[in-house]
C-alpha cells in the first residue's frame, strides 16, 4: 500500500516537472519574432519556370511570424501566397491599383493596416512602403503591438536611383515613424550594399542591420555575390537578435531570404 502511495506521488511530481519544462520550452520558442524578408521575383525560379507553389514551400519551410515580400504581380498573386502558406496576406499596390505590381506581407498574427506610401524612382519602375501594426500578445504576453514596414526600393545604379533610395528613407520615417511608441522592423529588396550611403543612413535615423556572424548574401540565389535584401529593426527598443541566416541554396527566386529571429 505504502508502494503504491508513493509510486502515485512521483508519477504526479514528475508529471508536474515535464509540464513545467514544457511551459519552459514554450516560453523560449514563443518569446520571438521570427522575420524574413523575400524578393519572389513575380514567382520566376532560376529555372525560368513559374511556381507559387515553390516559393511557398520556402517560406514553410523557415516557418516565420512575418514575411516582407517584394516583386509581387498584383493582388490576387499575393491571396494566393497567403492561401498556400496558410497566413493572413495584405498586398500594398506600387501603381494604385490592386491589378498592379508591388509588394506584399504575410502574417501569422491579426494586424491592422497603417498604410501603403509611394516613394522615389529614378526608374521606370514604381516603388512604394507599406506598414502594418501586429499583434503579438496572442503569441506571449513578453510581446504586444509591432510595426512592420515593407518596402521595395529603386534598382538602378544612377546617380538618379540613389538619391532617389536616398530620399525613400525619408519618406518612410515620415510617413510610419512620426512619434511612434511601439517597436517597429523594417524588411525589403533596398538595392544597396551593408556599407552603402542608403544604409548609412538607415543607421542614421535609428535602424539597425545585423551583421554578426556575415556576410549575408542574397543575390543572385545560384552564386550569392552580395547583401540588398535585409530585416532592420529600430534601435531604440533593444531588440535583440537569436539568430539569423539565409537560405542558401533556395532557387525559387534570383533572391535568397534572409531570416531574423528578434527577442524584444
Amino acid at each position: 500500500m505504502k508502494k503504491a502511495i508513493l509510486r502515485s506521488f512521483l508519477m504526479s511530481l514528475l508529471t508536474l516537472l515535464l509540464a513545467g519544462k514544457g511551459k519552459a520550452l514554450d516560453s523560449i520558442i514563443n518569446d520571438h519574432i521570427r522575420v524574413m524578408s523575400y524578393n519572389i521575383h513575380y514567382g520566376i525560379g532560376m529555372d525560368g519556370i513559374y511556381s507559387l507553389d515553390n516559393i511557398a514551400a520556402v517560406i514553410k519551410k523557415a516557418n516565420p511570424d512575418l514575411v516582407g515580400l517584394q516583386e509581387i504581380g498584383d493582388s490576387l498573386m499575393a491571396a494566393e501566397l497567403g492561401r498556400l502558406t496558410g497566413m493572413n496576406v495584405v498586398f500594398g499596390p506600387s501603381l494604385g491599383k490592386m491589378d498592379g505590381y508591388g509588394d506584399a506581407i504575410l502574417s501569422k498574427y491579426p494586424f491592422k493596416w497603417v498604410g501603403n506610401e509611394s516613394i522615389p524612382s529614378a526608374s521606370s519602375s514604381r516603388y512604394q512602403a507599406m506598414a502594418i501594426d501586429i499583434d503579438f500578445s496572442g503569441k506571449s504576453s513578453k510581446l504586444g503591438m509591432v510595426r512592420f514596414i515593407n518596402t521595395h526600393f529603386d534598382w538602378l545604379s544612377t546617380i538618379g536611383s540613389e538619391y532617389a533610395r536616398l530620399a525613400a528613407v525619408d519618406v518612410i520615417e515620415q510617413a510610419f515613424l512620426q512619434n511612434l511608441t511601439i517597436p517597429a522592423i523594417l524588411t525589403g529588396d533596398l538595392n544597396a550594399i551593408p556599407d552603402s550611403d542608403v544604409l548609412k543612413k538607415l543607421g542614421s535615423v535609428g535602424w539597425v542591420n545585423y551583421q554578426h556572424g556575415g556576410p549575408y548574401k542574397t543575390i543572385n540565389s545560384m552564386e550569392p555575390e552580395r547583401q540588398i535584401d535585409y530585416v532592420l529593426y529600430r534601435r531604440n527598443h533593444q531588440w535583440k537578435v537569436k539568430n539569423a541566416f539565409v537560405m542558401y541554396g533556395e532557387e525559387s527566386s534570383d533572391h535568397l531570404p534572409i531570416v531574423l529571429d528578434l527577442l524584444p
